[in-house]
């Protein structure tokens, strides 16, 4: 049965990786054509919002230990700053923004918070 928890929680980190992958390369890949067909650019800041919690959560499921939560928080609000500044950096049509680390910040704390209650909530009905 241990076994089957940690292949379990090593999936989370797999999952974790492509995740923040994805991130990375919708962050730095010009979006053009597909943001005019979407529409992206006014859902700019929910998209970073929503890919961030994602990935915390991802990462909180795989660390299940509440003493790695505030590295967790503190990982991907670094990493969402880095992307921006890569963007800056490494893309011409691109910019970085810091109401989207906002978003990515807030994303990573929402992460956390609801990964706290949804666990709160199952260990109530335990009761």
């Amino acid at each position: 049965m241990k076994i089957i928890k940690h292949l379990s929680e090593r999936n989370y980190l797999y999952l974790a990786v492509i995740w923040a992958v994805l991130i990375a390369v919708l962050s730095l890949v010009s979006l053009n054509s597909i943001s005019k067909e979407i529409n992206i650019s006014s859902n700019d800041k929910f998209f970073h919002f929503v890919f961030y919690a994602i990935l915390t959560v991802l990462l909180l499921l795989y660390k299940r230990k509440t003493k790695y939560n505030l590295l967790i928080i503190l990982f991907v609000i670094i990493y969402g700053i880095i992307i921006e500044i890569l963007q800056a950096l490494l893309t011409t049509n691109r910019e970085a923004d810091i109401y989207d680390a906002i978003a990515n910040s807030l994303g990573a704390i929402t992460g956390l918070v609801l990964l706290r209650i949804v666990k709160n909530k199952k260990n109530n009905k335990n009761f």
